[in-house]
């Protein structure tokens, strides 16, 4: 499913560096996010790395299987060097519309039941981001039970 936003990045008048800076930004910010949720738990399962994958391939954000995996090395590393999530967050909600923060949240939910298990430690790291991403509440659950719906039917 490609967002609205990327088409934003792509309008014309911007150069072609920065529509690449801004790809790779927002491609970094999204990654660190998911990769938040992923190791709250301090174990990143196969499971969870093929998720995130798969959905950042399937975003129009230009990357081969190859470069979601060297985006994923990188994102690591810059998390690993990070204080938090707001600097994230913030880059988030200045290039998404509400709609797609909330479509972020159901990707952070189904990386979190990716394994099977939600670790309470991951469900704090989704809320915290989904609070920052200034997500409402009554859509934190509904895409919360859609994550968990679709984890059943695999």
């Amino acid at each position: 499913m490609a967002f609205k936003w990327l088409e934003k990045l792509t309008q014309l008048g911007e150069s072609a560096g920065e529509k690449g800076n801004d790809r790779d930004e927002l491609g970094m910010t999204l990654a660190v996010l998911m990769l938040e949720v992923a190791k709250s738990d301090f174990e990143e399962s196969e499971a969870e790395i093929q998720t995130m994958a798969a959905w950042l391939e399937n975003q129009d954000l230009g990357l081969t299987s190859e470069d979601v995996n060297q985006l994923l090395d990188s994102a690591r590393n810059e998390q690993a060097g990070s204080a938090g999530l707001f600097v994230y967050t913030r880059r988030a909600c200045e290039r998404m519309s509400i709609e797609e923060r909330v479509q972020l949240v159901e990707q952070l939910w189904r990386i979190a039941y990716a394994d099977g298990v939600i670790d309470k430690y991951e469900e704090a790291a989704i809320r915290k981001a989904s609070e920052l991403l200034y997500v409402p509440h009554s859509d934190f659950i509904r895409v919360k039970l859609s994550a968990k719906s679709a984890h059943k039917e695999t």
